[in-house]
């Protein structure tokens, strides 16, 4: 597939700045904020992160008057090593939305009720006169409770484009003139399976539609590749298995175009805010964060239970703004989602309280230091009782034993050598095994007692 001019722009914009945070000499805090977080998305296949297809940039000969998510890449910042504590959506976004690990919010899995002892990102800025909204498409999933708490309103809905429509009516009739900042939630389901591209219009040619489904796939392929929930339950079936590389090829093309799909929805989305409140969109600033990623086919095959891999927990995360008030830049560090509510809180002027998790930048567009985190990289799935720990160097995956103490089944891979991303090389670091065991074991222990996070 050809790349499109802003694709091909951002690609080499990248390659030049690497990690290295550009800065906007003038810096003033945003006035208000838009939250977009999606559901099923993979940093590994978003063009503003160097993905090969144009999955996040408009298509060629569209201008999409500069709210592409590509382009939106160029002017803020990107952190390309972003990953989510649990491959559960609900767990993920609890801690997207509060700044807590899933065990402060108590929502370890796809059930749970969030703590009522955590304060959301909208209680606390309602705390300090915001208004805040959200709109959340969830289809069949439901919203965990409590996550509503600071938000009038709060639609829950079935569709992308309904919570979208929803979310753009509510900007339309709103009286901007001496209303109070705004913090607006918009919640995707992204692009998931079916993978069922579906046309879709950009800023400027609302009777003209993209149909990405056609834009994306093979049109020789004759397969059985459908996106459908039948083919993935086929295909991971060892005995009746139809997944050639064709069929592969085809079922990530089909994502591709879903996820071009939700691109487009967002542009119009943000093109209709622009046009009915244009000085307070220059005042906004945008984030955009997926929350959990979804399991694609391979060559060898479509993976069943590898939850804890990069492609359920490495996900995009990226700030756009005012253009005095961010960062620019490609940032490489590895970061968590909990840092997302002290990084918005930061971003308004709003510095986190002693001890709490910092912020990625604040208004003055100051990148933190490396290490900021306080929580270490673990994401944990328990229902599985499989643990991870990431480290710049390494990953390291093991079974509940861990917090026993035990040295019971351990995986250990190396991160910064692409071709062995993939190779469990734990037998030869046994002591970078037990160091990140000890890690772990005592991360927990803290939590457990109370003690400091």
């Amino acid at each position: 597939m050809t790349l499109s001019f802003p694709h091909v722009i951002l690609a080499a914009a990248f390659s030049a700045c690497g990690a290295c945070g550009l800065r906007s000499p003038k810096a003033e805090p945003a006035r208000h904020v838009l939250l977009i977080t999606v559901d099923g998305l993979r940093a590994d296949h978003c063009s503003f992160l160097l993905y090969d297809r144009p999955t996040t940039s408009p298509p060629v000969g569209v201008n999409s008057k500069g709210l592409a998510l590509d382009e939106l890449a160029l002017g803020g910042t990107v952190y390309a090593q972003t990953f989510c504590p649990s491959p559960y959506v609900e767990s993920s976004l609890a801690t997207l939305m509060t700044g807590e690990v899933p065990m402060r919010t108590n929502v370890l899995e796809a059930a749970g009720e969030l703590s009522p002892d955590v304060m959301t990102l909208a209680q606390e800025l309602v705390a300090t006169g915001f208004e805040a909204a959200g709109f959340i498409a969830l289809g069949e999933k439901h919203l965990t409770s409590g996550l509503e708490r600071g938000l009038a309103p709060c639609e829950v809905l079935d569709t992308d484009e309904e919570a979208l429509a929803a979310a753009a009516k509510w900007l339309e009739s709103r009286n901007w003139a001496g209303a109070p900042r705004v913090f607006l939630w918009l919640h995707l389901e992204g692009p998931q399976i079916p993978f069922q591209p579906a046309p879709c219009a950009w800023p400027g040619m609302a009777d003209q539609l993209v149909d990405n489904a056609t834009l994306f796939t093979d049109p020789e392929y004759l397969g059985p590749a459908d996106g459908s929930f039948e083919f993935r339950e086929a295909c991971l079936d060892p005995q009746t298995s139809s997944l050639t590389l064709a069929s592969q090829r085809q079922t990530v093309a089909l994502y591709d175009g879903g996820l071009a799909t939700i691109s487009g929805r967002v542009a119009n989305f943000l093109e209709r805010f622009r046009r009915v409140a244009p000085e307070e969109w220059e005042q906004t600033g945008l984030v955009l964060a997926g929350v959990a990623g979804t399991s694609l086919p391979e060559p060898a095959g479509w993976p069943a239970d590898r939850w804890l891999d990069d492609d359920r927990l490495r996900v995009p995360l990226l700030f756009h703004g005012p253009a005095r008030s961010v960062s620019a830049g490609l940032q490489g560090e590895p970061v968590g989602l909990s840092r997302v509510a002290p990084t918005i809180l930061a971003w308004l002027g709003m510095p986190p309280a002693e001890g709490e998790e910092p912020g990625l930048f604040g208004p003055l567009g100051a990148i933190s230091p490396a290490g900021g985190e306080v929580h270490p990289m673990i994401a944990f799935d328990p229902a599985r009782g499989l643990y991870t720990l990431r480290r710049t160097d390494y990953r390291l995956i093991a079974d509940e034993g861990v917090l026993r103490g035990q040295r019971s089944h351990m995986a250990l891979f190396p991160v910064e050598d692409l071709g062995q991303l993939n190779v469990d090389v734990a037998q030869q670091r046994i002591p970078v095994v037990d160091e990140m065991r000890l890690e772990i074991l005592t991360w927990f222990k803290s939590l457990s007692s109370g003690g400091p996070d």
